[in-house]
C-alpha cells in the first residue's frame, strides 16, 4: 500500500472519531437588547387588577425597575380560564421588579395613585385588587391601605386578595400596545420568534409602554439606545414619545 493512500486512511479513521460540528443555534439569531442581557437574577413579584389590563402591563412596563410584566387571570376559582370564558377570575397584571431599584411600597404607591381605590368595581372581571403572596406582602398592603384612606379622608374598597394562582393570559395580549404597532411588533419578533421569550423581554416592555404614551422623554433618550431597535424603529418610537 503506498504512503499516500495509507494516510488517507488515517486522516479518514481520525475525522470518524472527531467530535460532530453542530450548528450555533444562536449564530443567527438577533442579538439581544442590552436592557433584556442586564436584567438582574434576583427580582420579586407583584400582582394586582386594575380594569382592562392592557393598560397597566403598559404603564408599569415603563417604570424603571421593572424588569418584567405579564398579563393573566386571578381571584376566581374557574379552572383554565380564557379571555373568552373567563368564569369568576379577574383580569389582571403580575410585574417582577428589581428590589434593589423599586420597592414593593413604591409599587403600591404607584398602583393606589392608578386608580380610584374609593369606588367598588362590581364587575369582577375588571375590579380592582392587590393581591398577597406571602404574610409579608399581605401585611405591607394593609399598611398601605391604611396609610391611603389616611390620606384621602375616605374608606378604601379595592379588595385585598390572596394569590392562589396567576394564569397567564394568552399571547396576543401580552404586550398588547406592541403588538399592535407596525414595524416595532417585526423587530422584536425577530429577536424573540418564541412569544414567551418576547413576554419576559425588559425592551418590550419600555416600548410597550411608550407606545401607549407613558414614561417620559428624559426616559427614552436615556434608555434609546438599550432597547435593541434600529435606527429606523427608535425614529417610529419616537412619535410617540413627542408626540
Amino acid at each position: 500500500m503506498s504512503l499516500r493512500i495509507w494516510a488517507l486512511l488515517l486522516a479518514a479513521a481520525a475525522g470518524c472519531d472527531a467530535p460532530e460540528r453542530r450548528p450555533d443555534p444562536m449564530m443567527n439569531a438577533s442579538p439581544l437588547p442590552p436592557l433584556d442581557a442586564a436584567a438582574p437574577a434576583r427580582t420579586e413579584t407583584a400582582t394586582f387588577a386594575l380594569g382592562c389590563f392592557w393598560c397597566p402591563d403598559a404603564q408599569f412596563g415603563i417604570l424603571p425597575g421593572v424588569v418584567r410584566t405579564r398579563v393573566g387571570y386571578a381571584g376566581g376559582t374557574t379552572e383554565n380560564p380564557t379571555y373568552h370564558d373567563l368564569g369568576d377570575h379577574t383580569e389582571c397584571v403580575q410585574i417582577d421588579y428589581d428590589p434593589a431599584t423599586l420597592t414593593f411600597d413604591q409599587v403600591l404607591d404607584r398602583i393606589w395613585i392608578s386608580h380610584n381605590p374609593c369606588v367598588r368595581t362590581e364587575y369582577k372581571q375588571y375590579r380592582n385588587a392587590i393581591f398577597y403572596a406571602t404574610e409579608a406582602q399581605k401585611q405591607a398592603i394593609e399598611a398601605s391601605r391604611m396609610r391611603t384612606e389616611q390620606k384621602l379622608g375616605k374608606p378604601v374598597k379595592t379588595a385585598i386578595l390572596p394569590l392562589t394562582r396567576f394564569h397567564i393570559a394568552e399571547d396576543y395580549h401580552q404586550k398588547y400596545e406592541l403588538r399592535c404597532t407596525e414595524g416595532l411588533i417585526e423587530e422584536f419578533k425577530a429577536i424573540y420568534p418564541d412569544p414567551k421569550d418576547l413576554c419576559r423581554s425588559t425592551a418590550a416592555a419600555r416600548v410597550n409602554g411608550y407606545i401607549a404614551g407613558k414614561g417620559t422623554r428624559e426616559q427614552f433618550k436615556a434608555e434609546a439606545g438599550l432597547l435593541g431597535l434600529s435606527a429606523d424603529g427608535l425614529k417610529r418610537l419616537e412619535i410617540y414619545v413627542f408626540k
